[in-house]
Protein backbone atom coordinates (compact mmCIF):
# COMPACT_ATOMS: atom_id res chain seq x y z
CA UNK A 1 0.00 0.00 0.00
CA UNK A 2 1.04 3.68 -0.48
CA UNK A 3 0.54 6.07 1.32
CA UNK A 4 -1.35 8.92 -0.05
CA UNK A 5 -1.71 12.96 1.75
CA UNK A 6 -4.59 14.92 0.71
CA UNK A 7 -6.58 17.93 1.63
CA UNK A 8 -10.32 17.80 1.28
CA UNK A 9 -13.49 19.60 2.96
CA UNK A 10 -15.72 18.01 5.12
CA UNK A 11 -19.60 18.59 4.91
CA UNK A 12 -19.29 21.53 6.85
CA UNK A 13 -17.00 23.41 4.59
CA UNK A 14 -13.68 22.72 6.49
CA UNK A 15 -10.71 21.96 5.09
CA UNK A 16 -9.14 18.72 6.29
CA UNK A 17 -5.43 17.02 6.03
CA UNK A 18 -4.36 14.21 6.17
CA UNK A 19 -3.17 11.14 5.11
CA UNK A 20 -3.93 7.35 4.00
CA UNK A 21 -3.03 3.97 2.87
CA UNK A 22 -4.59 2.94 -0.67
CA UNK A 23 -3.64 1.00 -3.71
CA UNK A 24 -4.20 3.87 -6.43
CA UNK A 25 -4.69 7.65 -6.47
CA UNK A 26 -7.63 6.90 -6.99
CA UNK A 27 -8.46 4.19 -4.79
CA UNK A 28 -7.65 6.68 -2.15
CA UNK A 29 -10.13 9.07 -3.33
CA UNK A 30 -13.08 6.84 -3.31
CA UNK A 31 -11.76 6.23 -0.18
CA UNK A 32 -12.31 9.82 0.81
CA UNK A 33 -15.24 10.04 -0.64
CA UNK A 34 -16.46 7.21 1.19
CA UNK A 35 -15.79 8.94 4.65
CA UNK A 36 -18.08 12.33 3.20
CA UNK A 37 -14.91 14.45 2.25
CA UNK A 38 -14.86 15.95 -0.98
CA UNK A 39 -11.13 15.53 -2.51
CA UNK A 40 -9.54 18.99 -3.36
CA UNK A 41 -5.73 17.88 -3.40
CA UNK A 42 -4.04 13.91 -3.51
CA UNK A 43 -0.77 13.40 -3.46
CA UNK A 44 1.40 10.53 -2.40
CA UNK A 45 3.57 10.93 0.26
CA UNK A 46 7.16 11.42 -0.37
CA UNK A 47 8.95 9.98 3.04
CA UNK A 48 11.24 12.71 4.54
CA UNK A 49 14.20 10.46 5.60
CA UNK A 50 16.60 7.90 4.27
CA UNK A 51 15.40 6.23 7.41
CA UNK A 52 11.93 6.58 6.54
CA UNK A 53 12.47 5.28 2.81
CA UNK A 54 14.23 2.14 4.31
CA UNK A 55 10.87 1.32 6.68
CA UNK A 56 8.49 1.54 3.91
CA UNK A 57 10.75 -0.82 2.00
CA UNK A 58 11.13 -3.02 4.56
CA UNK A 59 9.25 -6.40 4.38
CA UNK A 60 6.37 -7.16 7.21
CA UNK A 61 6.26 -10.78 6.58
CA UNK A 62 9.60 -11.00 8.34
CA UNK A 63 9.69 -11.39 11.86
CA UNK A 64 12.60 -9.41 12.80
CA UNK A 65 11.61 -6.82 10.58
CA UNK A 66 15.30 -6.49 8.71
CA UNK A 67 14.24 -5.10 5.46
CA UNK A 68 14.23 -7.78 2.23
CA UNK A 69 15.80 -5.53 -0.29
CA UNK A 70 18.07 -2.84 -0.15
CA UNK A 71 17.19 1.19 -0.83
CA UNK A 72 17.75 1.43 -4.71
CA UNK A 73 19.11 4.50 -5.82
CA UNK A 74 19.19 4.48 -9.36
CA UNK A 75 22.75 6.39 -9.91
CA UNK A 76 24.20 4.08 -12.15
CA UNK A 77 21.33 3.54 -14.31
CA UNK A 78 20.93 7.08 -14.65
CA UNK A 79 24.52 7.47 -15.93
CA UNK A 80 23.68 4.73 -18.40
CA UNK A 81 20.80 6.65 -19.70
CA UNK A 82 23.01 9.94 -20.25
CA UNK A 83 25.69 7.37 -21.42
CA UNK A 84 23.27 6.13 -24.56
CA UNK A 85 22.28 9.30 -24.92
CA UNK A 86 26.16 10.30 -25.69
CA UNK A 87 26.73 7.07 -27.74
CA UNK A 88 23.71 7.83 -29.86
CA UNK A 89 24.54 11.28 -30.72
CA UNK A 90 28.37 10.34 -31.50
CA UNK A 91 26.77 7.71 -33.99
CA UNK A 92 25.05 10.82 -35.39
CA UNK A 93 27.95 13.13 -36.08
CA UNK A 94 29.83 9.82 -37.64
CA UNK A 95 27.33 9.39 -39.74
CA UNK A 96 27.36 13.00 -41.08
CA UNK A 97 31.08 13.25 -40.77
CA UNK A 98 31.46 10.64 -42.89
CA UNK A 99 29.07 10.41 -45.39
CA UNK A 100 31.09 14.56 -45.25
CA UNK A 101 34.50 12.54 -46.30
CA UNK A 102 33.45 10.33 -48.74
CA UNK A 103 31.30 12.11 -50.65
CA UNK A 104 31.50 15.49 -51.97
CA UNK A 105 28.37 17.64 -50.61
CA UNK A 106 27.18 20.97 -51.99
CA UNK A 107 27.36 22.27 -48.72
CA UNK A 108 29.14 21.74 -44.82
CA UNK A 109 29.03 21.55 -42.12
CA UNK A 110 32.25 21.97 -40.39
CA UNK A 111 31.07 21.21 -36.82
CA UNK A 112 30.45 17.45 -37.88
CA UNK A 113 33.06 17.46 -39.64
CA UNK A 114 35.67 18.74 -36.32
CA UNK A 115 34.09 16.53 -34.67
CA UNK A 116 34.58 13.15 -36.74
CA UNK A 117 38.04 13.81 -37.09
CA UNK A 118 38.75 14.61 -33.63
CA UNK A 119 40.42 12.12 -31.27
CA UNK A 120 39.15 13.03 -27.99
CA UNK A 121 35.14 12.24 -29.61
CA UNK A 122 36.86 8.56 -30.97
CA UNK A 123 37.88 8.54 -26.82
CA UNK A 124 34.28 9.46 -25.16
CA UNK A 125 32.69 7.21 -27.90
CA UNK A 126 35.03 4.05 -26.65
CA UNK A 127 34.45 5.20 -22.77
CA UNK A 128 30.75 5.41 -23.43
CA UNK A 129 30.24 2.31 -25.10
CA UNK A 130 32.65 0.43 -22.37
CA UNK A 131 30.90 2.02 -19.80
CA UNK A 132 27.25 0.36 -21.37
CA UNK A 133 28.50 -3.28 -21.93
CA UNK A 134 30.14 -3.01 -17.98
CA UNK A 135 27.37 -1.54 -16.37
CA UNK A 136 25.24 -3.97 -18.40
CA UNK A 137 27.49 -7.09 -17.03
CA UNK A 138 27.30 -5.81 -13.72
CA UNK A 139 23.20 -5.52 -13.37
CA UNK A 140 23.52 -8.74 -15.01
CA UNK A 141 25.09 -10.23 -12.21
CA UNK A 142 22.84 -9.15 -9.97
CA UNK A 143 24.80 -6.04 -9.09
CA UNK A 144 27.40 -7.60 -7.19
CA UNK A 145 29.74 -5.75 -5.43
CA UNK A 146 33.22 -8.05 -6.06
CA UNK A 147 32.19 -8.65 -9.42
CA UNK A 148 31.69 -4.71 -9.81
CA UNK A 149 35.21 -4.39 -8.55
CA UNK A 150 36.20 -6.78 -10.94
CA UNK A 151 34.41 -5.25 -14.21
CA UNK A 152 35.61 -1.67 -12.76
CA UNK A 153 39.72 -2.50 -13.08
CA UNK A 154 39.07 -4.46 -16.43
CA UNK A 155 37.36 -1.52 -17.94
CA UNK A 156 40.03 0.77 -16.82
CA UNK A 157 42.80 -1.59 -17.69
CA UNK A 158 41.05 -2.27 -21.23
CA UNK A 159 40.36 1.84 -21.29
CA UNK A 160 44.35 2.47 -20.66
CA UNK A 161 45.19 -0.11 -23.07
CA UNK A 162 42.90 1.85 -25.79
CA UNK A 163 44.29 5.23 -24.95
CA UNK A 164 48.34 3.97 -25.33
CA UNK A 165 47.37 1.61 -28.75
CA UNK A 166 44.95 4.38 -30.61
CA UNK A 167 46.13 7.87 -30.98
Amino acid sequence: MTTYTYLAKDSSGDETKGSLDAGSLEAARESLVAKGLIPLEVYESVPSSLDELAMDRSSSDTPTGQSTEAVYFPFVDTLRLYAGWLLAWYCIVYAIGSYQFMKELPFRIPYAESLFLSPLVLTFTFAAYLFLILSGLYKKAGRDKKFGFVLLGLGIITFIWYRMNVQ
